[in-house]
């Protein structure tokens, strides 16, 4: 089985540009204004132009995510890169751009055995993606102990509040994707990269 991520580098876009798509009503073009800034702004619009585009109508569950009566869906962004997953089964999807890591961060997140995985800031963001796109697919956002949740083997099934989870890891460029479906089957990921 293919899941398929679409990727979009907003940065490489001018924000009057991603205002044109025909996916985004004078709303929800409007609504953007809040944002004061610019990376955040084309983040939430390319967000919400994949939404419109690939889901149609959602709404927002208890935990402020994004749900859809026909379809799974999840988003994420870092640093102006946005990416964008949808099942038949509860998924959830992490990016995050590889940077320097400080000790604190690592020292919140990671259980014993994490910390002696992590060797390097690849490492590190291969734990964190796989922790955050568990808790994606199970749709209660970062809510629960980082510590609590298993992250190894990386590319592995594994139980969070009695459901299965299967996770696949990539490296793509300067970033780090995990995907975590609520599902018992071995998955690959298939990148698109997705004209707006």
């Amino acid at each position: 089985m293919t899941i398929n991520i679409y990727v979009f580098n907003s940065k490489d876009v001018l924000l009057d540009t991603l205002l044109t798509s025909r996916y985004l009503s004078t709303l929800e073009k409007v609504s953007f204004d809040k944002y004061t800034n610019l990376e955040t702004k084309k983040e939430k619009i390319v967000s919400s132009i994949f939404k419109n585009k690939y889901i149609g109508e959602y709404h927002l569950n208890e935990f402020n995510k994004p749900v859809s009566e026909n379809k799974y869906f999840n988003i994420s962004h870092s640093h102006g890169f946005v990416v964008f997953v949808m099942d038949d089964v509860p998924v959830g999807i992490d990016v995050e751009k590889i940077r320097d890591v400080k000790n604190d961060l690592i020292e919140y997140i990671s259980n014993e055995e994490d910390k002696r995985y992590i060797h390097d800031n690849i490492s590190f963001y291969e734990i964190w993606t796989s922790k955050e796109a568990i808790l994606k697919a199970f749709g209660s956002g970062l809510n629960t102990n980082p510590k609590n949740i298993i992250s190894l083997p990386i590319n592995a099934k594994r139980v969070f509040n009695g459901h299965v989870y299967s996770n696949k890891t990539i490296r793509y460029e300067d970033f780090i994707i995990t995907v975590s479906r609520q599902a018992d089957e071995d998955f690959d990921l298939k990148i698109i990269n997705e004209i707006i």
